[in-house]
């Protein structure tokens, strides 16, 4: 499959799974967006907090260790959150249903290892220009005036390649190693040396993939950062403006004015959650059917959302019946029965699938009746 080949195959696959959600299972669609941007963004927000403005002899070690470990929590709790809800999102891709509850329950012990696994990329990326730093100008912090030109640019540098580092090995990570850990029951780390044996030859089109990644997410977090803008600049003002009048004239319900604000604030983020689901799931199927073009093992997206099914009804008509397969997301998913057969895959079992399979089979089945 070419590269436009698949780019119109993304299409209409999203098209196909959003039609199929309907319009209840999209807006519960924009609850799992929600939770796992708002993960991805956190930990930057928190930098933030973590960083110091004064030198390292003027901290207060004591004070700044207990807020450096209240940040971490929050940041390990929503991570971890954020974590379920990817692993939610990528189950309903494949699938092309979201029985939200039947797939946090499948996926909770392995959101806890990728949170291990961010957590260790951006450490790295920070161990890499704290090292910089610590060679370059020393462990104390200067003031600006007394780095010189190339030392700047030195730190400079190293912060912007460690950026970039960062986010190739997190969208990466997101787009194909989160999918391969699920479908075959993997860790990030056995998951990531499974895709690199899968891609092997076919970096091209992960570096193309990269490419329609950043100019997609680019021009919609133009496009939304633009509407933004005047949407929190009016609603914002009015919102900010009558909750003072109204704490100022009613003190005790500055409770329920700063109950209403976050509300407000969420509202607004679940609808921007909403907006981009169907950009979120196209780059999603982007990277998932070309996992399923460079390893057939891989193919784990069900016939039905990838709109095969009457061409695989058709074959199945002259042979005698094929046998049922199963995964933890749908049982009737294609490639399983494969994966024990292909190189570096000792480790996936079908022992394991069904286990999980019946407990989600289980879920499912208790959600419909209810």
């Amino acid at each position: 499959m070419t590269t436009t080949d698949r780019l119109q195959a993304a299409g209409g696959t999203t098209k196909r799974y959003l039609t199929a959600l309907n319009g209840e299972g999209w807006l519960k669609l924009g609850v799992v967006v929600l939770l796992f941007s708002i993960g991805a963004g956190i930990g930057m927000n928190t930098l933030g907090v973590l960083t110091p403005e004064q030198s390292v002899e003027a901290i207060n070690w004591q004070q700044a260790t207990g807020e450096a470990a209240i940040a971490l929590l929050v940041v390990g709790v929503v991570g971890y959150v954020a974590a379920v809800a990817d692993f939610v999102f990528v189950a309903s891709l494949r699938s092309g249903r979201l029985p939200v509850w039947s797939y946090v329950k499948a996926n909770l012990r392995r959101a806890g290892w990728l949170v291990v696994f961010r957590a260790a990329i951006v450490l790295g990326a920070l161990g890499v220009v704290a090292a910089v730093i610590a060679a370059t100008v020393g462990v104390t912090q200067p003031a600006a005036e007394e780095l010189t030109g190339g030392e700047s640019i030195l730190i400079g540098v190293t912060a912007a390649v460690a950026a970039v580092g960062w986010l190739v090995i997190s969208t990466v990570t997101n787009a194909f190693v989160v999918p391969i850990m699920q479908y075959e029951h993997r860790g990030p780390l056995d998951a990531w040396r499974r895709f690199t044996h899968a891609i092997s030859g076919h970096w091209t089109a992960v570096a193309v993939f990269l490419l329609v990644a950043v100019v997609i997410s680019t021009v919609v977090g133009v496009a939304l950062f633009v509407v933004s803008f005047f949407v929190m600049l009016v609603g914002g003002l009015l919102l900010a403006g009558g909750g003072v009048l109204v704490a100022e004239n009613a003190p005790a319900l500055e409770p329920v004015v700063v109950v209403g604000l976050i509300a407000s604030y969420l509202g607004y983020r679940y609808v921007v959650s909403l907006i981009r689901a169907p950009v979120r799931s196209y780059l999603r199927y982007y990277a998932l059917l070309l996992l399923g073009d460079v390893s057939p093992s891989l193919a784990m997206i069900t016939d039905e959302v990838t709109g095969e099914t009457t061409a695989t009804e058709e074959n199945s008509a002259d042979t005698t019946g094929g046998e049922a397969t199963s995964d933890d997301t749908d049982n009737n998913n294609p490639g399983d029965e494969t994966v024990d057969s292909n190189g570096g895959d000792e480790q996936t079992t079908d022992d394991d699938r069904v286990d999980d399979d019946q407990a989600a089979a289980a879920d499912d089945r208790t959600d419909d009746s209810a």
